[in-house]
This record gives C-alpha cells, structure tokens and sequence, in this order.
C-alpha cells in the first residue's frame, strides 16, 4: 500500500507541474545525447523534480547550474553501479531462452538488475535532493533501497513499464517519462531517508484539533 501511495504521488508532483517538467525532460534528453554531460544532467533532472518545491519551482538556470556543478560528481557516481548493470543485461540477453547451465541463473539476474538499477536511481536522487560527499551518498542510496529491496523491485518494474510503453507512443518518453520517474524516485528516497514533504492540502495539527473538537460538539449536540 505505501509503495502505490508512493507512486501515485509520484505521479501526482508529474501532473501538477506538467509543463515545468516537459521542460526538464527535454533538457535531460539532450545531457544525455551530449554523452559527457549525461551524469550531471541526471542529478540536475532529480534536484528540479523534488517535490519540496511544490510551491517554489525553480527555472531552467536552476538545472544548468546544478548540471555544471554535479558533473564529475555525477560520472563517480555511475562508475560504481552502471558496469554492474550492463554486465547484468548483457548475461540477461545472451542467456535468455537459451540451452545452457547458466539459465538457472536468469531470475537471480533479473532480481540483481532492479536492485542494481535501484540503487543506481536512488544515489543520483540523493545527489539530486541533497548536497553530500560521494560516500555518504552513495551510502544513503544503497541505505534507502537494502531497507525495502520488494518496494524498489516494484517500482523499477513499474518504470521498465513506463519506459516500454513511453517507447512506443514516443512522445511520453521525450516529455514526461524521465521527469515522473524522477519524482517517484524522489518520493521513495525521500520517504526511505524519513524526510516528510509538506503537502499543502494536509491539514495542520490546530486544524485537526479544531476538526476533533468539532466533531466532539456535534456528537454531543447533534443527531
């Protein structure tokens, strides 16, 4: 049940800022293009999709800035987790369906690339949402994803998903795939690292007295 929630607010932050993050996607997708700025653009997409910034979003300088400054940051960051995952998906590819002794091996594979894949978008969100040392960062990513590895299994799959059908309508996967993976990922981190996230719409704890009180003279008034 938290992980939905996880990811429907996750969604949510998508749909209320929907023209800011088509933005930031486009901007990714050229980072990514680009090659050398790849790592920096990527914790730039996750800083500008924090939803802490529900009522403050910052602009496009924000992102470039934060790209600059994250670069060789953001590269020691994918040296440690992104050869894993492509040695992964490359015995994934070759073993699959085929007559060997390794297949056996094909679902621990598959569990070892979405925790894999997990921690890679976990640590690029910690840089993303805060600003730590690499060690420290990479702690808290592999920290927040080894406390609910079935959580994060869920929603990597839910993103292979996202991306699948986004690759097919094109569209969706230019300009708001990227950003609403982000902010699940930032939802999950957030919430793993036992950071709250004002919600606007939540009452305020003098309101929810006065509710309760309310309440209290109804019950003992009232029908």
């Amino acid at each position: 049940m938290r992980t939905l929630r996880l990811l429907g607010k996750g969604l949510s932050d998508t749909f209320e800022h929907l023209l800011p993050f088509a933005v930031f996607s486009v901007l990714w997708w050229i980072g990514v293009f680009l090659v050398p700025l790849a790592p920096g653009a990527t914790v730039a997409l996750f800083a500008m999709t924090d939803p802490r910034h529900q009522t403050n979003q910052p602009d496009w300088r924000v992102a470039f800035a934060i790209a600059r400054r994250n670069l060789g940051k953001g590269w020691l960051l994918a040296a440690v987790p992104l050869p894993l995952l492509l040695v992964l998906a490359w015995n994934l590819w070759f073993y699959l369906g085929r007559d060997s002794r390794f297949g056996v091996l094909v679902p621990v594979w598959f569990v070892f690339l979405g925790l894999t894949a997990s921690v890679l978008l976990a640590t690029f969100a910690v840089a993303g949402l805060s600003e730590q040392p690499i060690g420290e960062t990479l702690k808290q990513g592999l920290g927040v994803v080894m406390l609910s590895p079935f959580r994060w299994l869920v929603l990597t799959l839910i993103g292979y998903l996202m991306i699948a059908l986004g690759t097919v309508l094109v569209v969706p996967l230019i300009f708001f795939v990227p950003a609403m993976l982000a902010a699940i990922v930032n939802r999950a981190v957030l919430f793993g690292l036992g950071i709250k996230v004002f919600d606007p719409l939540e009452p305020t704890p003098e309101r929810e007295v006065e509710r309760a009180s309310s309440a209290k003279r109804k019950s003992r008034f009232g029908p």
